[in-house]
């Protein structure tokens, strides 16, 4: 978040409100607006299709669940590369060696992308979809895979207007061309399913924003070498802790569908999708519901919160005395745990607001009571899961790294546990491990993180001054063989 966090740091410098605006508007548009426009796209597109009898429910059905499994799986794939290829761009970023950025996004790409690869052969051979919309499911799933690693990479930049367009022109480009199908349904042949076409014309969209995002990344990052691809898997030996705490929080997020999956409600779709159509909505809106939180934090982090951060650790790096350590430390805290709070107290209140009015609005939109019931449940669920990646963000800029890994592996083992012990209540039951698995896990971290900070001078010390091995371990080793030989 480095480049976004000097720029709104300029911005809020600037004392009047539109400064200030133009600063939320970024941070949103940063953190939630690639979600906001595809969320958009999604439900304008489902609407459209709703609007045509000739479409069947099982073709509906086949593109809504082969896109929402395409995201699902990918944040996974993601997951693995995020937080260890995240810190090495940092290193890279803070050593001013930004002629290594392409050659890791080279590298992370094709890690990625064969990994995506793998898992689609596991579909493929499963599925008995056409082979034709196979491949194309494959298209979409590379590029939504691509598009969250370039993401990853325009943190470091200031073109928001960029990013924003990418996605914008993308959703757009994909809603014309499904209503330009649906209006002329009579050119289709026999041979080809509407599920097929609407699937093409979602993936040609992505495509579009993709390719949008990439013009973005090179005029970023102009020099495009290709030397040291595979350098940054050095960072899986060295921080092993980053790996597994983006795998076992993103397990976290889904664990509880994937049991559920198998429970009461739930079914199979063209032989290919296992879904649970009413917890699989409930959840997705819950998340909608946090979008505040995913603003507020960056803008309470990267603002008030880092001038604080810096200033402390500039005096424990450049031999500042005992009493300015000492005054340092005590603003920071009080700044931190003022942000934390005040991003808790705001989510707390919307969440309420919107389990509150969640009856009459969703009863509005035909929503069953069973939807209602679940809705209620995880919107808690996805606060508290709001306030964890909160706490996990918080604890990785201290370079806490055991505690952010304890906090996701609780976060995942209690809702796992949690849903599969649960699960024969059926719907009664559905969202309660969710909601007490993210509840406990944020209380968990919060322990933790002031635990942690309680001796915060010990750690400053003498965890940032511990010498890294510089010797060529497995990952580097395994890297520079990849790259010799050009396998991928």
């Amino acid at each position: 978040m480095a480049g976004i966090g000097f720029h709104l740091q300029e911005l809020f410098k600037k004392d009047y409100y539109s400064s200030r605006m133009k600063a939320y508007s970024v941070a949103g548009l940063t953190t939630a607006g690639p979600w906001i426009v595809m969320t958009i796209t999604m439900g304008i597109l489902q609407w459209i299709i709703n609007q045509f009898s000739s479409i069947t429910t099982e073709e509906r059905e086949i593109f809504i669940f082969s896109v929402s499994y395409c995201f699902i799986f990918s944040q996974l794939i993601f997951s693995t590369q995020q937080y260890t290829a995240t810190r090495y761009l940092s290193d890279l970023l803070y050593s001013k060696k930004e002629e290594n950025v392409f050659p890791l996004f080279l590298g992370v790409t094709k890690v990625i992308s064969v990994l995506a690869l793998l898992l689609w052969i596991v579909f493929y051979a499963i599925s008995p979809l056409p082979f034709l919309y196979k491949l194309i499911l494959l298209f979409l799933f590379l590029t939504t895979n691509l598009i969250w690693i370039i993401l990853l990479f325009l943190s470091a930049t200031k073109n928001f207007k960029s990013i924003a367009w990418a996605f914008l022109i993308g959703g757009v480009t994909s809603v014309l061309a499904t209503l330009l199908i649906c209006l002329n349904e009579n050119l289709l042949t026999a041979n080809v399913s509407f599920s097929l076409v609407l699937l093409s014309a979602f993936t040609f969209g992505m495509i579009l924003t993709l390719f949008l995002l990439m013009l973005t990344l090179l005029k970023t990052f102009p020099e495009c070498s290709s030397k040291g691809q595979f350098d940054y898997l050095s960072y899986f030996e060295r921080f092993p802790s980053l790996f597994f705490i983006g795998v076992f929080y993103n397990l976290g997020i889904w664990a509880c569908n994937w049991v559920i999956w198998f429970g009461e409600g739930a079914k199979i779709v063209a032989g290919s999708f296992i879904v649970h159509p009413i917890y699989d909505m409930a959840l997705f809106w819950s998340y909608l519901t946090i979008l505040p939180t995913m603003v507020l934090i960056v803008i309470s982090i990267e603002t008030r919160f880092y001038r604080k951060y810096k200033l402390f650790f500039n005096y424990v790096n450049k031999g500042g005395t005992l009493a300015q350590i000492r005054t340092a430390k005590k603003k920071m805290f009080n700044v931190l745990f003022q942000e934390i709070q005040k991003v808790l107290r705001s989510q707390l209140i919307i969440t309420l607001i919107v389990v509150m009015t969640a009856g009459p609005i969703f009863r509005m939109l035909s929503f069953d009571e069973k939807f209602i019931h679940i809705f209620r449940i995880t919107a808690f669920g996805a606060f508290a899961n709001g306030m964890l990646l909160v706490i996990l963000l918080v604890l990785l800029y201290f370079e806490d790294r055991k505690g952010a890994l304890y906090s996701s592996f609780v976060f995942f083992s209690l809702n796992l546990a949690g849903t599969v012990i649960l699960l024969p209540g059926g719907y009664q039951y559905y969202g309660l491990s969710f909601a007490f698995g993210a509840i406990v896990s944020f209380v968990f971290a919060i322990v933790r993180l002031l635990y942690y900070l309680n001796s915060i001078e010990y750690h400053a010390f003498c965890g940032q001054g511990i010498h890294i091995k510089t010797t060529l371990n497995r990952f580097h080793r395994f890297g520079k063989w990849l790259e010799k030989n050009q396998f991928i």
